[in-house]
């Protein structure tokens, strides 16, 4: 009789632990603060631009925690998969309620001015690109907001640029990629007492190769962000 109520005591714990579980293969709450964790390569399935240096696990900037580096057995330090004209949805839970997405970001390779004649004259070093990240909420509206995204060989001074809700601050370098810099994304949801049904990012790109280099993502919520 004890056994089987030793075993009903687990099971129900099991069935009680079981979506915390689910929920921390995804998302590291830090406060207000859900960090995009890298447990595994099903979130940033793309390879690093990079070897996995980062000197801590965390980054922080503007106040903002990332979680940037990834585990030892990676030989890089990951991203998220805009590649293939991707367009990569957040794993949350349909209903929650965000007010702000954070992104680390560096520049990619891919976008440059060779196909250009004009602008190549600035230099065939000189690249752009354009990250998108669109909130789509359970009423069917959604709202899109658009930064550009810069790997220079003259390196962007540390600055900010805002337009439309969302904010595009230059760190300076990149502390794993040489020759490019490093920029913290926000976006902030312009609707944040709607639920939101699905996060989407996307970038500009040549062909299937992305010009963003998107390696942390921290949101902003006093809801319970649960995996999909």
């Amino acid at each position: 009789m004890r056994g089987k109520f030793f075993k009903s005591v687990i099971f129900a714990a099991v069935l009680f632990f079981f979506p915390v579980m689910l929920w921390a293969q995804n998302w590291e709450k830090q406060g207000d603060y859900y960090l995009l964790t890298k447990n595994n390569r099903e979130n940033f399935s793309a390879p690093g631009a990079g070897p996995n240096k980062f000197s801590n696990k965390y980054l922080k900037y503007n106040g903002v925690r990332f979680l940037a580096g990834a585990p030892q057995d990676w030989p890089d330090y990951g991203r998220l998969n805009l590649e293939g004209n991707n367009l990569f949805s957040l794993p949350l839970r349909s209903g929650v309620k965000i007010e702000e997405v954070h992104l680390l970001v560096g520049g990619n390779y891919s976008n440059s001015y060779e196909h250009d004649q004009l602008m190549r004259l600035f230099g065939d070093k000189y690249f752009y690109a354009t990250l998108t990240l669109i909130f789509v909420y359970a009423d069917g509206v959604y709202k899109e907001q658009s930064v550009p995204i810069w790997w220079d060989w003259f390196h962007i001074p540390q600055g900010e640029w805002r337009g439309g809700g969302a904010t595009v601050k230059s760190l300076g370098d990149n502390p794993v990629r040489k020759d490019c810099s490093l920029f913290h994304v926000i976006f902030t949801n312009p609707r944040q007492q709607e639920p939101v049904k699905n996060i989407l990012l996307t970038d500009s790109w040549v062909g299937d190769r992305p010009f963003s280099d998107v390696f942390a993502v921290t949101l902003k919520s006093t809801d319970a962000i649960e995996g999909k």
